[in-house]
């Protein structure tokens, strides 16, 4: 029987020798059952032919052509040993041809990898410029997910091409995670001067202060809205807590008006003379205020409304000095609060080293809220209004606003001269 590509010798089924492959033995036959051992092994070289087929209608059809080489050189490598009968020189000439096709596709995909992961570098640099953090971050992203659908570049640059967007992208991440704990950093401060306002008001309430401490209150609810933005949720809860114990204070401060409108204090002079008395300690402790306890504050503050009324119409200087050292006092109290936060150690540290932490925190204050004062500004500069309550009311945030900004340039000279002292 003429098998066609193989062949019996000595019982034993071969399939032939071609190109430069030898003979390979298939199986010892029976005379009576080659025919059926002949279809079965030319049945498993038909399946490799399809399988060949498969991959070149792939190759013809689909974009990602690359990725088949690996396939062909799966079934060129198994030709040698495969167990089959079938013309496996025109499949290796099939391969040899495909392969040719491929690596010439692949060269060029390359080639315009390359050219389009540099101009991906170019836009990597002109997002790296953006001051607009979130912006450049959703750019970042889009960018990273276009390098990494773009396939291999050619391989004498992949390495310096992959290098340059690595750094790059890892100098973003890092400079924007150093902005958003700048970010956290100062949604907490001002969470805390929110809280601070609160605990305040509260102290008031609790201590019974409720009618000598209605301008700071007043104070306090334009702090309030002059502190600066946090986040939605966390505004909206702390928010809730603000208005609730402003309305509890008002309640039981007109409460107890109404009492005190019965029972009228001592004598205006003797009441003057005892708030003046109780301004200069107050002056005295407000000049050391960076190193004095709230105590000592409290204190002269319940002096001061036990002190008796003063008719602010008649003496209003009084009443504008202890609120201007009120607010001072309060001021270097949270400065020195968030230093405490901000400086690990700060109660141990040597005081020379406390004022130059104390400093620093000073002078970050102190170029937001010029920051502030010059935006203010220039959207009053913007508006044409003459007279009238609103214009009133800018003025006396306007003012605020400075008094916050000279404070704050007092202090920063206070520290400077402190440090030059120890």
């Amino acid at each position: 029987m003429k098998i066609p590509y193989g062949h019996v010798e000595n019982n034993v089924l071969f399939r032939s020798a071609f190109g430069q492959e030898e003979a390979l033995k298939l199986k010892e036959i029976a005379e009576e059952e080659i025919a059926d051992v002949v279809s079965f092994f030319t049945k498993k070289f038909d399946k490799l032919r399809l399988k060949l087929d498969e991959i070149e209608n792939k190759i013809n059809t689909e974009n990602n052509k690359g990725s088949f080489l690996s396939s062909l050189e799966n079934i060129r490598d198994a030709i040698p040993t495969h167990a089959g009968l079938g013309d496996y020189q025109i499949l290796l000439d099939r391969i040899k041809s495909l392969e040719s096709l491929l690596n010439d596709y692949v060269q060029k995909n390359r080639a315009k990898n390359t050219e389009i992961k540099s101009a991906l570098l170019l836009e990597l640099d002109a997002i790296l410029a953006n001051n607009d953090q979130e912006e450049a971050f959703e750019q970042i992203k889009d960018l990273k997910l276009r390098w990494l659908k773009t396939g291999s570049p050619e391989q004498a640059v992949r390495a310096e091409l992959e290098a340059k967007f690595k750094t790059g992208v890892d100098g973003f991440f890092e400079k924007r995670n150093a902005f958003n704990e700048d970010k956290k950093m100062l949604v907490n401060a001002r969470l805390e001067e929110y809280r601070s306002i609160i605990e305040e008001i509260k102290s008031f309430i609790a201590n019974n202060e409720l009618q000598s401490s209605s301008d700071r209150v007043k104070e306090l609810q334009k702090q309030w809205k002059e502190i600066g933005r946090i986040p939605e949720d966390d505004f909206k809860s702390i928010n809730d807590k603000y208005w609730k114990v402003t309305q509890d204070y008002f309640n039981k401060q007109k409460k107890q008006r109404n009492a005190d409108r019965k029972n009228k204090a001592i004598g205006a002079k003797e009441n003057l003379k005892a708030k003046s008395e109780i301004l200069e300690e107050l002056k005295n402790l407000v000049a050391n205020g960076f190193e004095n306890d709230s105590k000592a504050f409290e204190e002269l503050k319940t002096k001061w409304k036990n002190s008796g009324h003063v008719s602010k119409k008649s003496h209003p200087e009084v009443h504008e000095s202890f609120m201007r050292l009120s607010r001072e006092w309060q001021e270097r109290q949270f400065i020195l609060s968030l230093t405490h936060k901000k400086n690990k150690g700060f109660a141990k540290k040597q005081k020379k080293d406390q004022f130059k932490d104390l400093l620093r925190v000073v002078r970050d204050l102190l170029h937001r809220d010029e920051s502030e004062l010059k935006s203010f500004r220039e959207n009053m500069d913007k508006m044409h209004i003459n007279k009238g309550s609103f214009v009133d009311m800018l003025e006396e945030k306007l003012s605020a606003q400075q008094e916050k900004v000279t404070l704050k340039k007092n202090l920063l000279k206070e520290c400077q001269e402190k440090i030059k002292q120890l």
